[in-house]
């Protein structure tokens, strides 16, 4: 089990296992894939380090320039975005199916799956 600080300041224990995306923010950070929503104010890489994650996880950027780090064993699908998956002026260039989200990153597929299977991803 891993110790986790909440954004609330709860200390929690998670299975690490379960994390399959992070995603920084203005609030902190969001751990995707686990049974509910988790945001701490501990960063991304040093999230992902401190929990011995960093070969597990791709960085990619999203649309609007932040960056999404995506477990790749937990990438079970990799497309070029529908039109509807573009925002406007955005530069969405594949999308992801992560742990049952949909995620879409600036760069292009070839990139992503790439980056994905450097990571554990079977795509």
């Amino acid at each position: 089990m891993a110790e986790i600080k909440t954004s609330a300041g709860t200390t929690i224990h998670i299975d690490a296992g379960g994390i399959s995306t992070l995603v920084g923010g203005p609030s902190g950070t969001a751990l995707g894939g686990l049974a509910e929503g988790v945001t701490t104010a501990e960063a991304p890489d040093a999230l992902l380090a401190r929990l011995g994650l960093v070969p597990d996880f791709a960085r990619l950027t999203r649309p609007d320039g932040s960056a999404l780090w995506v477990r790749g064993s937990a990438v079970s699908l990799l497309r070029p975005p529908l039109p509807t998956e573009v925002p406007p002026g955005g530069t969405a260039k594949a999308t992801l199916l992560v742990g049952g989200s949909h995620q879409t990153a600036a760069e292009d597929v070839a990139r992503v799956l790439a980056a994905v299977n450097a990571c554990g991803g079977k795509v």
